[in-house]
């Protein structure tokens, strides 16, 4: 079966993209920089890993798409740790019923990706399946992707990266309850100043790692230590890839934040807006400084890595001025 009236349409970031297929699915008329923005989608987590490349971090919270959920008012349901039966059975159901179900899986074992490098959560949506395959919506992909059920089975438990064991999200009232939009740009910027400067404000929902600026910190105060990683070269080459590739929107998310405020009538001002913009394209350089330094020889990489730790304490230095402007407007 594959549900009716779904509209596949890739985008710029997994989780945003999925939250504005869902939005096309159920009318609330939001593209993804709007679901982003809404979701207090800015964030930054900075953690070791056990395995290669040791060092990861992102520029989002990982409760992006639950958080959306909550600023919207609508009823869902979320599940992690069942046994594969359980939820997959599930799935089922609610597709039978004709709801979207969001899957969180590592893109390792996903067979139409082609990778042998882990990495998840990686937010997919659910809207058909057989007897032997599930049928995704990808933001990576311009069409609709089928899996094999035993894949689905090892992508959604993970160990490296973010541990995972089998969690979705789905919509069970898709009515907004008491939603003003006006109100909800306001909270949820608000929200994301005040958590980026104190992530202890989201506490019950961290996860592993250090978060918002002093995690920022925490990375450019690392960066030349890499060079006593196994791989500083594939270290650094994944870190540019979390500042511009592998869904992040360009500028480690900066990027779908400045769009959002470009995007809605939003009560920060210009200002913001512009300082939101200089600060995606000064993470992009980051990322281009990191790129460059995972391609150099020894000394070229020992350069870049602290040629990035300068300019990552310049934008800890610059988020937290704006941050503070927008904290100072509740």
């Amino acid at each position: 079966m594959q549900l009716s009236g779904y509209d596949h349409s890739p985008g710029r970031h997994c989780g945003s993209v999925s939250l504005r297929n869902l939005s096309e699915f159920y009318g609330w008329g939001f593209d993804e920089p709007t679901c982003f923005g809404l979701a207090s989608g800015l964030g930054f987590t900075f953690f070791e890993l056990s395995m290669d490349p040791h060092r990861a971090f992102f520029g989002r919270p990982f409760t992006l798409e639950r958080a959306f959920m909550q600023r919207l008012g609508v009823d869902y349901t979320e599940r992690e740790g069942e046994k594969w039966e359980t939820a997959w059975s599930a799935v089922q159901s609610h597709l039978e019923a004709g709801r979207p179900v969001l899957l969180f899986l590592d893109i390792y074992d996903l067979d139409y990706f082609g990778t042998d490098t882990h990495f998840a959560p990686h937010a997919v949506l659910a809207v058909g399946y057989d007897d032997t395959h599930v049928l995704l919506s990808d933001s990576e992909f311009p069409t609709l992707q089928s899996l094999p059920l035993a894949s689905l089975r090892s992508a959604w438990r993970c160990d490296p990266v973010v541990p995972m064991s089998n969690r979705y999200l789905v919509v069970t009232d898709a009515d907004p309850v008491d939603f003003d939009f006006e109100n909800a740009v306001r909270e949820a910027t608000h929200w994301t100043a005040c958590s980026m400067i104190d992530p202890e404000r989201r506490s019950n929902e961290l996860g592993r790692g250090r978060h918002g600026l002093p995690a920022i910190r925490a990375l450019a105060a690392e960066l030349p230590t890499w060079l006593s990683l196994p791989d500083p070269s594939w270290t650094t080459r994944f870190a540019y890839q979390n500042v511009e590739r592998r869904g992040t929107g360009g500028g480690a998310f900066r990027g779908l934040q400045r769009d959002f405020f470009e995007r809605v009538d939003h009560p920060f001002g210009s200002d913001v807006t512009e300082r939101m913009a200089a600060i995606a394209d000064d993470w992009t350089e980051v990322g281009t400084i990191l790129k460059e330094a995972s391609e150099a020889d020894d000394d070229g990489l020992r350069d870049g890595l602290e040629e990035a730790a300068t300019e990552l304490e310049t934008i800890a230095d610059r988020e937290k001025a704006l941050y503070e402007t927008i904290r100072s407007m509740e």
